[in-house]
């Protein structure tokens, strides 16, 4: 009997500690926030929008300037029970319209011989586009099914749109979770692991008030496969980029709310940036770089922004920053808008374009509004 309640006593004392936790995190990690509920695909004062996409997660422009390529996200385990598929997209910023995209299986020439694919069944996250040294253009994506995969794919001009031809894939370390990926013009890449496969959503939910490191930087390489980056911990990486001249990464940090500068020469930080939200993705523009920032804590994506939300609308900033010491040049800050949970803001045409984790539409802003 004693060793029954003292079982007991065990078992009630781990449930109040789980509930207090819960408890402090509501309480530590909710802001008064007022959100619009968006039931429609109407423009507003601030933001212009354009729907008929799912979870447009990330973006790059094309180099004919006049796409966007949008990688349509399907969800990560465990912010989602389970990974489901998505797909790449094409938005044509001519006409404002979407546009589908062939994707064809070819030859695995960039990847790893070992990773092979009978069909292109995926579940994107992070992409990146870059021209290699020998003028073709190279598209990474983070794939999360039906394997954790980097899938390689080559962009190919069809007169006035594009296709991808698929050119290899990347297995995952054994523990591997990626976000996002950067691409070298040499073929190689860097990638962010966020965090081990595995973990349960309560740690997820823990981490983010302790703010534990949880990840790091991989590069690979055909010869060496993957390999660590040295100082580049952080809890929860996310959206990362390399500068034009490949010397520079920089790297985001969701619990941390930091944005850092890693010199690749030398493995060291040089700058840092903070900021109140949980920064998610970037994009190079010469010698600024910009980053979107989600203004609000996990628990506020529950309050808010549950699976019957079609478009979360919490609030979001966009920083300018300069690569050189990421110091701000400008910020616009939205909220009560038409688009929310912001992921990316790529500008193009004296606009940045915005994508979402969690929405049906991308959305522009005018840089020369007052």
């Amino acid at each position: 009997m004693k060793v029954l309640k003292t079982i007991g006593y065990g078992i009630f004392s781990v449930f109040g500690i789980i509930v207090l936790l819960l408890l402090t995190l509501y309480l530590t990690q909710t802001s008064d926030y007022e959100v619009n509920l968006i039931t429609d695909c109407q423009s507003d004062s601030q933001i212009n929008v354009y729907c008929e996409f799912s979870n447009p997660e990330d973006i790059v422009v094309l180099p004919d300037n006049r796409h966007l390529l949008i990688s349509e996200f399907g969800a990560i385990v465990p912010l989602s029970p389970e990974n489901i598929p998505g797909q790449i997209s094409l938005f044509d910023t001519d006409t404002m319209k979407k546009k589908s995209i062939k994707l064809t299986l070819g030859e695995n020439i960039w990847g790893d011989n070992n990773c092979q694919r009978d069909d292109l069944l995926f579940s994107p996250h992070g992409i990146d586009l870059n021209q290699r040294s020998d003028g073709r253009y190279q598209l990474a994506v983070i794939n999360h099914m039906p394997e954790e995969t980097i899938e390689m794919f080559e962009l190919l001009n069809m007169g006035d749109s594009w296709m991808l031809q698929w050119r290899g894939c990347v297995n995952a370390p054994e523990t591997g979770y990626f976000n996002d990926v950067a691409l070298r013009n040499d073929g190689s890449f860097f990638s962010t692991h966020m965090y081990d496969r595995g973990v349960s959503y309560l740690s997820l939910a823990y981490i983010s008030y302790s703010k534990t490191d949880t990840g790091f930087v991989y590069q690979w390489n055909a010869n060496d496969g993957f390999t660590r980056v040295l100082n580049s911990e952080g809890s929860f990486p996310n959206g990362i980029s390399i500068s034009d001249d490949e010397t520079n990464l920089f790297i985001n940090y969701v619990f941390n709310h930091r944005t850092t500068k890693l010199n690749l020469s030398n493995l060291t930080i040089e700058a840092e940036h903070f900021s109140k939200g949980t920064p998610d993705n970037s994009s190079i523009d010469g010698e600024f770089i910009w980053v979107a920032v989600q203004d609000n804590t996990a628990t506020d994506l529950l309050i808010h922004c549950d699976e019957t939300v079609v478009q979360c609308s919490l609030p979001f900033t966009i920083y300018k920053l300069r690569q050189e010491d990421l110091s701000e040049v400008e910020a616009f800050s939205f909220k009560q808008t038409q688009i929310g949970s912001v992921t990316v803001g790529v500008p193009h045409k004296e606009k940045v374009w915005l994508g979402t984790f969690m929405g049906n539409r991308i959305a522009s802003f005018n840089l020369n509004q007052e």
